[in-house]
């Protein structure tokens, strides 16, 4: 990545014009069951990109398709991850071992851990390893080892 931004190039709000409803289409057709909410986030997140990075215009509506439909793909994975337990309500179906009163109650914990004990956390659920954590977060592989312990500790007392 270079240390300064391309020079814009000003043609973006003709190109938004011109492409905005072909890429909200392309992006529906892509990755079908996803929000609205979702499409227009996306389409922000792609349209901000271009204005970044100031891709080739011979290929920037495949460009922005790309960035579109990978961005809304990965809201709608996070979307569909908090689904279940929203939608659960307090029914005493099981989630593993837990109720759905009780992961509520977890994740209630979860949200109020200290904003790095939580960051860490996340991390490690999403599967990085604690080097690779240590690396992300520009803390030791002991740091890592604390926070991740103290988190564990407060979620079991709970």
């Amino acid at each position: 990545m270079s240390a300064s931004a391309p020079a814009p190039q000003g043609d973006d709000g003709a190109l938004f014009a011109e492409h905005h409803a072909t890429l909200q289409e392309r992006v529906r057709r892509r990755v079908y069951y996803t929000s609205q909410a979702n499409v227009d986030e996306a389409c922000s997140f792609a349209w901000l990109q271009l204005l970044r990075r100031q891709p080739r215009r011979e290929t920037v509506l495949a460009w922005l398709t790309t960035v579109v439909v990978h961005e809304a793909m990965g809201l709608d994975r996070g979307a569909r991850r908090l689904r279940p337990l929203e939608a659960a309500g307090d029914r005493p179906a099981a989630i593993g071992t837990l109720t759905r009163r009780e992961a509520r109650a977890a994740l209630e914990v979860v949200a109020s851990l200290p904003p790095r004990q939580r960051e860490v956390l996340a991390l490690h659920v999403a599967g990085y390893s604690y080097d690779e954590i240590a690396e992300l977060t520009s803390r030791t592989y002991r740091a890592v080892d604390r926070h991740l312990r103290r988190a564990h500790a407060a979620l079991r007392d709970r």
